[in-house]
């Protein structure tokens, strides 16, 4: 099969490699879509993040959609055929985080595009059944590719504890950040304030219910979310952007009792005024990707309640790639979700 594969960063090339073998209980799925997520231009252009390190031939990717062609003897949930969303992370089932419900921590989980673990950039992937979701006859391809990134903002709204009664600022309006805005209203959510440094961003926001938008390039967002708050600060920031500057601004602009959810990664250590979260009482809440959110992320886009199309503004052929990594890091064309088709 074709793959796009990573050898050290900005040289990825598309190469034959074997079609992944499937055991009793694994679905074979040819891959359909796939989204470029900022992990994956991370990887490219750095050839790490933390502790994962790209000391080998890699292929990335994993927001993916596909079709079932080949499942193992033991599978009863995903017929040949089928349309399917396949859940990226593969844990245990057995480790105390597992058995908790909490498996998104599983220290043994393997993680499509993470090293060592080769990802969906590739006409074929192989996943246990119970990763394997089958789509709706009503959701596209591109859509089924969208249900993971979906999933992070749903699990950044679960983390929160959002609900009607909150004010939720988010920080960064790039996919996750808007799609975390699409959870929030998806919860019931009237006030969402969006915060980001690109207009094209703030635009789409506003378009998908953000009662109002801050450029924070050249606003005060602390000044302007306690004008729109009566001075009362929101109940829930949804960190999505890894700025440090946002980290710190957080503390300022929730009020005392509320929640602060740290979505995007820092690429350097941040210091935080401890004072500030003890004075308030803050609670802070990491999230890491995703538990138990897949079938209500599907559930909501199959019935409208979520657009996730509408964010995928540009598609590329694998055998183009590295120009879509390239539309994505240089944000040419006003780019929200790249997307490769395969």
């Amino acid at each position: 099969m074709k793959a796009a594969v990573l050898y050290k960063p900005f040289d990825m090339r598309i190469e034959d490699v074997d079609v992944p073998q499937i055991s009793a209980r694994e679905v074979l799925v040819r891959v359909k879509r796939v989204g470029v997520c900022g992990s994956d231009v991370h990887f490219y252009c750095h050839g790490r993040i933390g502790s994962f390190i790209v000391d080998r031939p890699l292929i990335l990717g994993h927001e993916c959609s596909g079709e079932a062609v080949e499942v193992g003897k033991d599978v009863k949930n995903i017929s040949v055929g089928e349309r399917v969303v396949v859940e990226p992370g593969f844990t245990c089932g057995v480790c105390e985080y597992c058995r908790s419900g909490r498996y998104n921590l599983c220290p043994s989980v393997r993680f499509y595009g993470a090293p060592p673990y080769n990802g969906a950039f590739a006409e074929y992937v192989s996943a246990p059944a119970e990763n394997v979701y089958s789509m709706p006859k009503n959701m596209t391809y591109e859509e089924g590719a969208m249900i993971e990134p979906l999933a992070v903002g749903l699990m950044a709204a679960k983390r929160g504890g959002v609900s009607v009664y909150d004010s939720v600022a988010i920080f960064g309006a790039g996919p996750i950040g808007l799609l975390a805005l699409q959870a929030a209203k998806s919860h019931g959510v009237i006030d969402v304030f969006s915060i980001d440094i690109v207009d094209y961003r703030l635009n789409r926001a506003l378009k998908m219910g953000a009662k109002s938008v801050i450029n924070a390039s050249r606003e005060n967002i602390v000044e302007q979310i306690m004008d729109l708050t009566n001075n009362r600060g929101v109940d829930v920031v949804i960190e999505a952007s890894g700025s440090p500057r946002a980290l710190q601004q957080a503390l300022d602009v929730v009020k005392p009792g509320g929640r602060i959810v740290l979505v995007g990664y820092p690429l350097v250590e941040v210091p935080l005024a401890v004072d500030k979260i003890l004075m308030k009482e803050l609670d802070i809440r990491g999230v890491h990707r995703y538990a138990n959110v897949f079938p209500t992320a599907i559930k909501i886009v199959s019935s409208g309640m979520v657009d996730v199309k509408s964010l995928v503004t540009h598609v590329f052929p694998l055998e183009r790639i590295v120009e879509g990594f390239n539309v994505h890091m240089n944000k040419i064309g006003d780019p929200i979700k790249v997307q490769i088709e395969i």
